[in-house]
């Protein structure tokens, strides 16, 4: 039967206006909301249109009255809401005018990028020129009617026009899918008054075509922009969330003696982009090289969210820098407690989780971890204890460390799950989840740092100098596009510190070469062959088996497979290897280091024989006795492998008399050893001499000079041979943690350290012996001299003691470092380089592939052992090469330096609609695009066939990079269907994306038992206990991420709890593990989510690439 209704199900509105609209003399719709996908859906009709005039509602606030009434519940409110909207005032109804077209360029820019979305834009832009569409915006009100009026020719037989009313607004959605209900509306009478209220409403609002005209030459079908232009976007693009959430944050105090005083220019960035970063994913780290003080960004950092969030902070740091932020707490009023990792030591009563339950500690919500990197191993308690104190509670984060990565990917893969606890994740990376992102950068499929770009911080010197620095000439800023003379050291470059300038130092490099022979007395090769692994072509004679280390050689083959020996196999598996490199590098270090490394091991191994004579095995204990004071830091690897022998076990299970041979034999090796070493005096070491010798020549003599040695043996023996040289109080050593660091830092760099005030009438120390527990956090620049006693086989310690001399803020134009290389008396006529290949061949043979169990910074690194001791440059070790890529740290400086110099051109790029597109002529054919769905972008390249040939932000970047002048040039006919294509798969992408988010959050088979129980509970209970069950199935639907709570629910699983003595269970748990009030977080989470789900994918620019 036929009728008037059309609810897009029988009939759509879009098709009715496509039947009428062609016969009509002119049309007018009023309609609350407009978008140009509903123009869009009669494009081919619109040449047709002798006039049409729309008149919209004001979109710049969808929510109604309603809806505001709901929200506050008060009538007054809503009242005032309508009267403000009745009676608008001037600068409110050019805003909404403004917001409206705003909305309606939104629209544009998520039309599908196709030939006919580009001839529409163009038909409208006509069309209003043409005086044929006029367009409106009501502001006197909210427009809430849809009416689509139709004026018939004046000789038309169906009389004056018709009208089509109802609930359809002028939008894809309106016309088209949703499911309405409209009528058509017949008859002259009903046309005149339509026609009338139309009328009355179209006098009282704003002319609108300025602002669409506006917006549609702005959109990406008529957008004039160049490749630099696209370029910028893309930059900016792809970190605008942290150069925007950087604007925002603000130091609220710059008093005098404040941290944030003090800070540099590029510290101050790092603080505000640190502060993005933690607020956005809870956690970040700070990676600057050393040098650049991590320590006061990081102070700042504590600063900065006890001002504005009032957090109370938690500093974990290494036990040797816990008095230098005890010093700045005191000094900066962090409000900060200080805990060395040392005692992160799971306990007998709260295993892992003690901290939470110390009241010194289990209030701290912010935390500072300096030196991250002791993170790395998931297999420490160490690791346990902080992981179960950062799963507790939205406890933020923030990583200090100038190397995240030691051995591989995963060292920054375990630190970044300390505050990131769940593999799904909203990083904005493909695939959206950690541990399979982190396997496809192991497998070279994907980039680390394009990860890392949200989380991470790190600059070097010369990064610092190309986008912060001025010309030591010119006082101008440094053009960051013509740094290579900076590169070089042709032309050089300071900063701003505190208004002053400041340089970092030149490095000079200078090899002390001595004889091995001397040293040693003639013995050099006979106790290197003691140490040489019986396979390697160099062992001449018997050499130590290390047995008493590798005791799983000698269980019996039976039992080798069973616990606990098969955990023996793993512990000693590079134990031996490990004492085999200790001895090596103590014979390298001084004649006393290797002679009491010596003298220990034969009492252990006295020891131990006694102890087999009595029945039993002692494998424990052997830590403490073998390491002396500060060496257990420097080979944590190893002091850890010790530590995990700590057991008896019994006889009966080993091959008793070969292990009994094997330790006699090393028994009698070491003796030996100890014979040869013992008649060496100082007087005859020729390293100590020639040590000597130079301290008491210039440059040295009677300056500050900083000498570091790995071994705290080797410190004490210089100290004591060099004290008869100097007053007692220009002499000093250091190598314990009991010693007072402070004390000895403020008497050697009293300038450096200003916190530290030197007492009157103390003497300031000339030279300072140090280990390692002076290489890392602190300022020693009054200094500008170092001597490392030890061969170096990799620049990574030498530049990390550097940096306690070559730091910001050093008065020495230049700093020296002094490094000594051993000789032999049959190289003397030999070139340098080819002794060093020579060293280098003694090492391999030394230690074979012992060498593999060592950590990369321990490793010899053969290229940089040649740069170190014959050119005397180690840049190209500390600094990252070069490469064909832009990172998005260099992304992030070129916008800041933008928007600050040229602020027109940061403010259009900014503006630039999204989609829009041009031509570049760099010599290949194809096409970039770049897309975004919510917080996640990815840019691809296409070949000109249009197939997706590379996901590599940084490579591409660098192919899109060019000149401002660099000209457009005209698209090719295929552009729009090749970013249609590559559109289509990220949309794929995205839906993948979510898919495989919501399948990760999946709950645990243990939360799926309660959770269950818990609902057949609820509905046999009282309200009030529904209550108390409704909470605990909240808190439950949330994902855990501390193992003890894991490990507690498995355990309520495994005894299939039900009813009373589950909830008993359940909330003893809540109340042991401190999970109370945490029910919030699934909504939290749910909104994180919500706004990725709900994004739409979007193209946010494209550039067509030419030959």
């Amino acid at each position: 039967m036929p009728h008037d209704i059309i609810d897009n199900q029988q009939e759509s509105l879009v098709d009715a206006i496509r039947r009428v609209l062609p016969g009509c003399a002119a049309a007018k719709f009023a309609v609350g909301y407009f978008f140009l996908s509903g123009l869009e859906a009669i494009a081919d009709q619109l040449a047709h249109v002798h006039e049409l005039r729309l008149l919209i509602g004001n979109v710049s606030n969808r929510e109604t009255i309603e809806q505001i009434a709901e929200g506050y519940r008060r009538l007054e409110q809503v009242q005032a809401a309508a009267e403000a909207l009745s009676y608008p005032k001037r600068a409110a109804m050019a805003a909404a005018a403004a917001a409206t077209a705003q909305a309606i360029g939104q629209t544009a820019a998520a039309l599908d990028q196709t030939d006919a979305a580009a001839d529409l834009v163009s038909t409208l832009v006509r069309l209003i020129e043409e005086g044929r569409l006029k367009v409106r915006i009501y502001t006197q009100g909210r427009l809430h009617a849809k009416a689509y009026i139709f004026d018939y020719p004046p000789d038309s037989p169906y009389g004056n026009g018709m009208a089509i009313v109802g609930s359809s607004n002028f939008t894809l959605s309106g016309i088209r899918l949703n499911t309405e209900l409209n009528v058509k509306v017949h008859g002259d009478a009903n046309h005149a008054e339509l026609s009338r209220w139309f009328e009355a409403l179209w006098a009282d609002a704003q002319d609108f075509e300025a602002h669409l005209m506006q917006e549609l030459r702005q959109s990406w079908p008529l957008a004039q922009v160049t490749p630099y232009e696209v370029y910028l976007k893309t930059l900016y693009e792809l970190v605008r969330e942290q150069l925007t959430g950087a604007e925002t944050e603000e130091f609220l105090w710059q008093e005098e003696d404040d941290i944030t005083a003090r800070l540099t220019e590029f510290q101050e960035q790092a603080v505000l982009q640190a502060v993005q970063m933690i607020r956005r994913y809870g956690g970040c780290f700070v990676a600057d090289v050393v040098g650049l003080g991590k320590s006061y960004i990081g102070a700042a950092i504590i600063k900065h969210f006890e001002r504005h969030d009032r957090t109370r902070a938690l500093i974990i740091c290494p036990a040797p820098l816990v008095e230098m932020w005890e010093q700045y707490n005191e000094a900066y009023q962090l409000n900060a407690r200080v805990l060395s990792l040392g005692l992160l030591h799971e306990t007998a009563e709260h295993g892992p989780e003690w901290l939470l339950y110390d009241e010194r500690y289990r209030h701290r919500d912010f935390v500072l971890v300096d030196e991250s990197h002791a993170f790395r191993n998931t297999n420490t308690q160490r690791y346990r204890v902080l992981q179960s104190y950062l799963a507790a509670g939205a406890r933020r984060v923030v990583f200090l460390t100038a190397t995240p990565r030691n051995k591989s990917v995963w060292d920054i893969y375990h630190q970044l799950k300390l505050f990131h606890p769940e593999d799904v994740t909203r990083l904005p990376v493909d695939p959206p989840d950690l541990r399979a992102y982190f396997k496809l950068v192991e497998a070279g499929e994907r980039r680390l740092p394009e990860l890392l770009a949200h989380i991470l911080i790190r600059r070097t010197r010369l990064h610092i100098l190309r986008w912060y620095g001025y010309d030591a000439e010119t006082g101008q800023r440094v053009d960051p596009d013509a740094f290579a003379p900076y590169r070089n050291g042709e032309r050089q470059a300071y900063i701003q510190v505190a208004g002053k300038k400041q340089s970092f130092p030149q490095r000079q490099l200078e090899t002390l070469e001595y004889s091995l022979e001397a040293t040693y007395g003639g013995f050099y090769d006979e106790l290197r062959s003691y140490v040489t692994p019986p396979a390697s072509s160099t062992s001449s004679g018997e050499t130590l088996t290390f047995a008493r280390y590798g005791l799983w050689h000698y269980v019996r083959p039976e039992k080798q497979a069973q616990p606990p020996y098969s955990d023996l196999k793993r512990a000693g598996a590079n134990l031996r290897g490990l004492l085999r490199v200790m001895l090596f590098k103590r014979l390298e270090s001084s004649v006393y280091a290797f002679r009491e490394t010596v003298r220990r091991m034969l009492q252990l191994h006295t020891t131990f024989l006694a102890a087999l004579e009595h029945g039993f095995i002692a494998a424990g204990a052997a830590a403490q006795q073998l390491l002396y004071e500060s060496d257990q830091d420097e080979e944590q690897t190893l002091w850890e492998a010790l530590e995990q022998l700590a057991d008896r076990y019994d006889p009966a299970d080993f091959d008793v008399a070969a292990l009994r041979a094997d330790i006699e034999h090393d028994r009698r090796l070491l003796l030996q050893m100890l014979a040869l070493v013992q008649p060496l005096t100082p007087e005859r070491d020729a390293k100590l001499q020639t040590l000597r010798a130079r301290l008491s020549q210039p440059p040295l003599a009677g300056e500050k000079v900083l000498i570091f040695t790995q071994y705290a043996d080797t410190a004490q023996y210089l100290y004591d041979q060099l004290a008869p040289d100097y007053p007692a109080p220009d002499l000093a050593v250091i190598y314990s943690r009991d010693k007072s660091k402070a004390q000895v830092v403020a008497r050697f760099a009293p300038k450096a350290n200003p916190q530290l005030p030197l007492p009157p009438g103390v003497p300031e120390i000339r030279v300072l012996i140090a280990t390692d527990v002076l290489s890392e956090g602190l300022n020693l620049q009054d200094c500008d001299h170092i001597i490392n006693y030890d061969l170096h086989w990799n620049p990574v310690r030498l530049i990390q003691r550097l940096g306690r001399i070559d730091r910001i803020g050093s008065e020495h134009a230049r700093i020296y470092a002094y490094n000594f290389l051993p000789e032999r008396a049959l190289e003397r006529t030999l070139g340098l380089h080819e002794r060093l290949a020579r060293r280098i061949q003694e090492i391999h043979d030394t230690l074979g592939e012992d060498t593999a169990i060592l950590e990369p910074g321990e490793r010899l690194n053969e290229k940089a052992f040649y740069a170190i001791y014959t050119q005397g440059n180690l840049a190209p070790y500390e600094e990252e090469g070069e490469e064909e890529a832009v990172d998005l740290n260099e992304a992030r400086e070129l916008l800041r330096q933008l928007r600050e110099d040229q602020p027109e051109l940061y403010e259009r790029v900014t503006q630039l609609r999204d989609g829009v597109r041009c031509g570049y002529a760099n010599g290949e054919n194809g096409a970039v695009v770049l897309c975004r769905a919510g917080p996640y972008r990815q840019l691809y390249q296409v070949d000109a066939q249009g197939e997706i040939v590379s996901r590599d932000t940084a490579r591409i970047l660098y192919r899109m990079k060019c000149t401002p002048d660099t000209p457009a040039v005209a698209l090719p006919p295929d552009h729009n269907a090749q970013v249609r294509r590559v559109k289509q798969a990220f949309e794929r992408e995205v839906r993948a994306r979510q898919a495989e988010q919501q399948h990760t959050l999946a709950l645990t088979r243990a939360q799926q038992y309660v959770l269950a129980e818990l609902r057949v509970l609820y509905a046999e209970a009282d309200e009030g206990l529904r209550r108390q069950i409704a909470a605990l199935d909240a808190l439950f639907q949330q994902p855990l991420t501390r193992p003890a709570v894991r490990a507690a629910l498995n355990q309520v699983r495994r005894e299939q709890l039900t009813g009373r003595p589950l909830l008993e269970a359940l909330t003893q748990l809540v109340q042991r593990h401190g999970l109370e009030g945490m029910e919030e977080t699934p909504s939290r989470r749910a909104a994180a989510n919500e706004e990725e789900r709900e994004a739409l994918p979007l193209i946010v620019c494209s550039e067509a690439w030419r030959e």
